[in-house]
């Protein structure tokens, strides 16, 4: 086995500039110790753990951490970790930032593969990592009335294309219920039972939730009224009806498709009863009401949008008053019309004939531009676990940055001993010269064994090459006149560390006290 090297020879004299050494030691780890300290507290002082954000983070421009923009170098910060996406597919339900409606996703085609692969693989999931749906727009929507449940359901279909930064086509609908139970009603459900009118519509014009729900609950109102007096305004009363609408892309406004219509009698005729155009007016009403909340909750800003423009609530909604001829044969009165109705967080209608009429004269909340504020991004409203970095407690703190230090240092320490170690022995030969008969023998052994691998030189090898390297020994030079013969045999030490011969015996050769250790001039004492 190789010896350890050592700054010490194998007489136990010290090297001649041993002290060189021990100054630059101390020197470097004056420094090195308190660098390492710091370089743990800043790499170990911290833990990964996760959390719940609003946002999907993905880049340090928006992330709040702990050791903040300067206080550390760029090399010691921590690399930032990116929030886990949600996924996206058939059945998955969400609201987005504005809160107002629930949307469940029907299919999602993700465009982002081949033409041919897209068209044969069918829905798909996808990775939602916080995209704007502010794109996507209302295209559909079907009116569902039943006069035995008292409801009225809009369902509204929505398409959002793929885009740069989401690559799928989502098709979403969301489906909102009017109802004369507040525990089957869209407002009533949306707040919850226990809420005061004051809780809906307060001095604060910012709440653009309360402001569409009040618009909402009255215009419905409006609806549910008229239609539950069916029996007053037709032969036969309706008792059921669903009817389609399909959007027109130029007009921005919902088109009659087609409908089902059946009576307490049974009958269900086709086309529908021209009787039944009485409430048109109040299904519209409440159609195009319900589809621009929906594009303001979805952030669109390409169509015009009637809670961001009052001017733009003429062109939706009318006032729905009572038919007169030559609407109808005879004229139904107010009474019988939506007259004297009530929602469930407003007083009875009283000064106005429809909730219509009084919506249009700003009873009881204005729309215009100026009283939403709307979020500032429309992206879905969930939690994305994100991992995050977190200072340790005081304990762990200590423990971790002690164990990482005492483990750096020491490998510095390791490194360090080595390197001079390797570079003590290759500064310069011994400056100690035994002349006693054990190291004359040696000399005499050392010369003899350098003069035959003079004579027949060994081939290198690369591991052979290394250990001599490290060991410090070098190729023997042969010379054909020695001028000491003492410095000859320390110049043709081999390549390798001979055993030592044996000591003399000195109970059969008596001890010669003349024979003694000398040194050069370096050393402490000189020969006599």
């Amino acid at each position: 086995m190789l010896r350890v090297v050592s700054l010490e020879y194998n007489l136990g004299h010290p090297h001649p500039k041993g002290h060189w050494f021990l100054l630059a030691t101390v020197l470097i780890f004056i420094f090195a110790v308190p660098a390492l300290v710091l370089v743990n507290l800043a790499t170990l002082g911290y833990d990964l753990v996760p959390s719940l954000k609003n946002n999907f983070t993905s880049n340090e421009d928006s992330r709040d951490v702990w050791w903040g923009n300067r206080r550390l170098p760029y090399l010691l910060r921590p690399r930032y970790q990116s929030c886990d996406p949600k996924e996206l597919t058939r059945g998955d339900t969400f609201r987005l930032s504005g809160g107002i409606f629930d949307y469940t996703v029907m299919s999602v085609w993700n465009t982002s593969k081949s033409t041919e692969e897209a068209g044969t693989q069918g829905p798909s999931l996808v990775e939602y990592t916080g995209q704007s749906f502010a794109h996507c727009f209302a295209n559909s929507s079907r009116f569902d009335y039943s006069l035995v449940e008292q409801t009225q359901t809009l369902t509204v279909g929505v398409f959002c294309s793929s885009s740069d930064s989401f690559k799928a086509d989502v098709s979403m609908q969301t489906t909102v219920t009017f109802a004369w139970t507040l525990g089957k009603d869209f407002i009533g459900q949306y707040y919850g039972p226990g809420l005061e009118p004051e809780d809906l519509v307060n001095a604060d014009p910012l709440k653009y939730r309360r402001t569409v729900l009040a618009a909402l609950q009255v215009i419905s109102t409006d609806s549910l009224t008229i239609m539950r007096h069916s029996d007053k305004h037709l032969p036969n009363p309706l008792l059921s009806a669903s009817m389609t609408f399909f959007g027109n892309q130029d007009t921005t406004l919902f088109d009659y498709v087609e409908g089902t219509f059946a009576y307490m009698n049974g009958s269900t005729p086709t086309p529908y009863h021209e009787s039944l155009a009485i409430y048109f007016p109040g299904i519209y009403n409440i159609l195009n009401l319900v589809i621009d909340a929906v594009h303001l909750d979805l952030g669109n800003l390409l169509y015009p949008n009637a809670f961001r423009n009052a001017s733009r609530l003429n062109e939706l909604v009318g006032p729905n008053l009572a038919p007169a001829p030559p609407d109808v044969p005879v004229a139904i009165s107010a009474a019988d019309w939506a007259e004297g109705s009530k929602p469930f967080y407003f007083n009875q209608l009283t000064t106005y004939q429809t909730w219509a009429q009084a919506l249009l004269d700003g009873v009881p909340v204005q729309l215009n531009d100026g009283s939403l504020t709307l979020p500032s991004k429309s992206v879905m409203a969930t939690g994305y676990l994100c991992p995050t970095y977190r200072v340790k407690p005081l304990g762990p703190l200590l423990v971790s940055v002690f164990v990482g230090s005492a483990t750096m240092i020491l490998s510095v320490w390791s490194a360090w001993m080595f390197f001079t170690a390797f570079l003590a022995r290759r500064m310069m030969p011994p400056r100690v010269i035994c002349h006693c008969s054990d190291c004359e023998k040696r000399r005499e052994i050392d010369a003899e064994e350098a003069r035959k691998r003079a004579e027949n030189p060994i081939q290198y090898g690369a591991l052979a090459g290394f250990v001599a390297f490290m060991k410090g020994t070098r190729r023997p030079i042969p010379t054909s006149a020695p001028r000491d013969e003492e410095r000859t045999g320390v110049e043709a030490l081999g390549y390798r560390e001979p055993s030592r011969p044996a000591r003399p015996d000195y109970t059969s050769e008596p001890f010669d006290g003349n024979k003694h250790v000398s040194y050069l001039s370096t050393s402490t004492a000189g020969a006599k």
